[in-house]
Parts: structure tokens; C-alpha cells; sequence
């Protein structure tokens, strides 16, 4: 995707552009980890606990005690993610 500018404001803001949007699964108040590579700048999305809840195997047994940590933990990171501007 060539020919797609966006422009760094006063507050050092920049909008992702529509054609971008369209193309990747961002989501509102989603967080962009940021990396330089020469002079590029790369933005990847970091996917939130919710997206990776079930992604890894357990031998716990479906344990109750080990599930109920689990529903808490993501009950919290969710929480505080609300909080985060």
C-alpha cells in the first residue's frame, strides 16, 4: 500500500488513514507498539489478554481453582485496560 500519507500534528499525533483501518483489525482505545528500523517507524497492534485467552495448552485438568484464576485475572487486566487512556 503505497501513497497513503498521514500528517504529524502540533501534539505529535497521527491519524491512521482509512485504507489502513480498512485493511487491519485495529480497534478503538487498541494500543500500538512502536519500533524504529532506520528511518522507518513500524506500529503493530499488541493483542489484549482476551484475544490470546485459550491460545496455550494446559495439563491442569480443567480444574475449577485454576479456571477461576484465570476468569480473574482477565476480569482485572480488562479493568485496568478501561483505565489506560
Amino acid at each position: 500500500m503505497s501513497g497513503v500519507v498521514s500528517t504529524i500534528t502540533s501534539k505529535w499525533q497521527v491519524t491512521i488513514p482509512e485504507e489502513v483501518r480498512k485493511d487491519l483489525p485495529f480497534k478503538i482505545g487498541q494500543r500500538i507498539a512502536w519500533e524504529v528500523q532506520g528511518d522507518k517507524i513500524v506500529g503493530q497492534r499488541v493483542r489484549s489478554i482476551s484475544e490470546l485467552a485459550g491460545c496455550l495448552k494446559s495439563d491442569a485438568g480443567g480444574s475449577g481453582m485454576s479456571q477461576e484464576l484465570a476468569k480473574a485475572a482477565l476480569v482485572r487486566h480488562e479493568r485496568i485496560a478501561k483505565q489506560k487512556p
